[in-house]
């Protein structure tokens, strides 16, 4: 019985509920996901962007959500004296490279005058209102034309046909696309120090090892935005991976 209750005691004076409140620009935040990256669990704020989550001194929270930048809070005394906290998310912003254009004074009449003259050669046909009534000659070609790269043109009655061979290289493009942006991505979204200091992956060997953890579909379960499933892949598979190299 006395070592029952110094464990309940031990756990209970570790751990604490707290319940919090995101935010961005004075508006809440919902459905973003919550993760305490010490002991790998994770809730959802609901549409108010209110949470509940139980955590110990030190432990570190990862709030993540597509439209907002990632942000890791450490939890203090303070936190867990007063159980509550506020956290505001920034909004994410695709920054566009700078385009610089030479040449130009800033005088609109002056630099329209400087606009270079047209070298392309004119055209040298001409099409008066007669020739629309012309019948066009037959077509060279016969009936082989060249494959259809639009949208699926609707059939008699009206109800699009299919294209399974235009379909298949379409998801194939953007299956391609999604894997060649997915090591940049969740770096990104997980920061570098999670690799190399919580999984011990050299950063020059993070995308082999993202390569490694494909077989457990960790790709399609990113894109899901099921970061859960996501973080417990790349525990499991660094612990086999830093056994191998080593």
């Amino acid at each position: 019985m006395l070592v029952f209750f110094a464990m309940k005691g031990f756990s209970q004076e570790k751990y604490e509920l707290i319940s919090g409140k995101i935010i961005s620009t004075n508006n809440a935040v919902g459905n973003v996901h919550i993760v305490n990256l010490n002991s790998k669990l994770g809730i959802v704020s609901n549409d108010s962007g209110e949470f509940e989550m139980m955590v110990s001194l030190n432990d570190i929270l990862l709030f993540s959500s597509i439209e907002y930048e990632r942000k890791e809070i450490k939890i203090t005394e303070n936190y867990l004296k007063y159980k509550k906290m506020v956290v505001e998310l920034v909004p994410s912003v695709n920054e566009l490279a700078e385009v610089f254009i030479e040449g130009l004074t800033g005088n609109l009449n002056y630099d329209i005058k400087k606009v270079p003259l047209d070298t392309l050669p004119k055209h040298s046909f001409f099409l008066k209102p007669g020739d629309l009534k012309k019948a066009l000659p037959p077509d060279l070609h016969g009936p082989k034309k060249a494959p259809y790269v639009g949208a699926f043109p609707p059939a008699a009655g009206g109800v699009p046909i299919p294209d399974a061979r235009y379909e298949a290289e379409q998801r194939l493009k953007r299956e391609i696309y999604r894997k060649k942006q997915f090591p940049s991505k969740i770096i990104k979204q997980f920061g570098l120090t999670y690799f190399t200091d919580k999984l011990q992956i050299p950063e020059d060997k993070i995308d082999h090892f993202l390569s490694y953890c494909e077989d457990r579909n960790i790709i399609t379960e990113y894109y899901k935005n099921n970061l859960l499933e996501v973080i417990q892949i790349l525990r499991e598979e660094s612990e086999t991976y830093n056994a191998i190299k080593n």
